[in-house]
């Protein structure tokens, strides 16, 4: 008796086993079907096998401090042309991730909503060339450094994060000025960071040489814009960022976000507070652009709008991540309360989105982590404007 009991419970487990195999548990089982092609931006047909595709359910968090349930997201393989498909998957919005196992090359995202027994077909994920090198663009007196900001402030997080040294080989990070005749010599294997709250003829000079930046994404370069101009340095940006996406001005206290499930704002509370939590949105994303696999992270609380205010879309076969959010600002300022349901401040959830961020355009582990502040302040709820220092003067 003892004998066959031992043999059905070892059954059980093997069936339990294989069962597995056949799909991730708690995968919502339906009857639509994605399929797509991911691809490296510099490599011939045929070439573009083994691609990890991941697919990600995205969940709406209801309430201050709720997490998303956690699944086990399916994974594909691409062939060798690039394909992958997802089949018997509910419908519903996912986020969709290609990314190179060998880590050479930057990862494509995208997000797709699918509705019951439809059969869609994702955007094109284009792997764009790993991060070797990092440019930042800046004058020193800006970045809010005349409130006290340090000027090295991405720098300093590059040198602390990343490990990076200050120089211009591979592995490391400087800093250019656009005044004078700047030096635009750029590499596909850069990343350049344009730092926000800069004065007007750093604006001006980038518009007389735009096509350089432009064309620089285009053929596969990565740009990370803090695009939040009328800050103590009072410059004023009215031009276009690679693909032509604008910004109007707009001083919101609160960001709501909207993607849980990213790298960069995965666990984050369902609002942001800041004094400011932006500078403005987005206005032209849904202008017939020529760009694609547009992802959007943040958006206005206040405005009748709404427009985004943070996103990230590809344009040609480079990537631009770019946000009117004051990121350096909050790096030495900020409030000290804290979100319902969390032990992180305000000022401390921006400064690690600006880590999170670094990390995350160049290609390097992101931790889904929250931190707790080292001073724990109380959780606070629709605060009301920090009559205080801002990030705009």
């Amino acid at each position: 008796m003892k004998r066959e009991f031992l043999i059905l419970i070892s059954m059980i487990l093997i069936l339990s086993v294989f069962t597995g195999c056949s799909q991730p548990p708690n995968v919502p089982q339906g009857n639509v079907s994605i399929s797509g092609i991911a691809r490296y931006f510099d490599k011939a047909a045929g070439q573009h096998g083994g691609i990890k595709v991941t697919l990600i359910s995205q969940q709406a968090i209801v309430n201050p401090g709720e997490t998303p349930q956690e699944t086990t997201p399916p994974v594909k393989y691409t062939d060798a042309n690039g394909h992958y498909a997802f089949e018997n998957i509910a419908s519903g919005n996912y986020l969709i991730i290609a990314e190179d196992p060998n880590n050479v090359y930057y990862p494509a995202t995208t997000v797709l909503s699918v509705g019951e027994n439809e059969t869609k077909t994702a955007e094109d994920l284009v792997l764009t060339k790993a991060i070797k090198h990092v440019v930042i663009f800046r004058e020193d007196e800006s970045g809010w450094a005349t409130a006290g900001i340090p000027s090295t402030v991405i720098g300093d997080i590059l040198q602390s994060e990343i490990e990076m040294a200050e120089g211009t080989g591979a592995n490391q990070y400087e800093y250019r000025s656009l005044r004078g005749t700047p030096n635009l010599n750029l590499n596909i294997g850069d990343l350049i960071i344009i730092e926000g709250d800069q004065p007007q003829d750093f604006y001006d000079t980038y518009t007389a040489n735009q096509n350089v930046f432009d064309t620089f994404v285009y053929n596969g370069g990565t740009i990370f814009w803090v695009a939040s101009d009328w800050g103590w340095a009072e410059g004023d940006f009215t031009s276009t960022l690679p693909g032509g996406v604008t910004w109007g001005d707009y001083y919101d206290y609160y960001n709501d976000i909207l993607n849980f499930e990213h790298p960069i704002t995965k666990n984050f509370p369902a609002q942001l507070y800041g004094n400011y939590a932006s500078h403005g949105g987005f206005d032209n994303l849904d202008a017939g652009l020529p760009i694609t696999n547009i992802m959007i992270y943040l958006r206005e609380t206040s405005s009748d709008e709404k427009f985004p205010t943070y996103i990230e879309y590809r344009y040609g076969a480079g990537r631009v991540l770019a946000t009117t959010t004051p990121l350096e600002w909050y790096v030495t300022n900020g409030p000290e309360g804290t979100p319902e349901g969390y032990s992180t401040t305000y000022k401390d959830l921006f400064k690690l989105m600006l880590v999170r961020s670094i990390r995350y355009i160049m290609n390097l582990p992101v931790s889904p982590d929250i931190p707790p502040s080292v001073v724990t302040a109380p959780a606070v709820k629709n605060l009301a404007p920090n009559m205080g220092v801002s990030s705009h003067r």
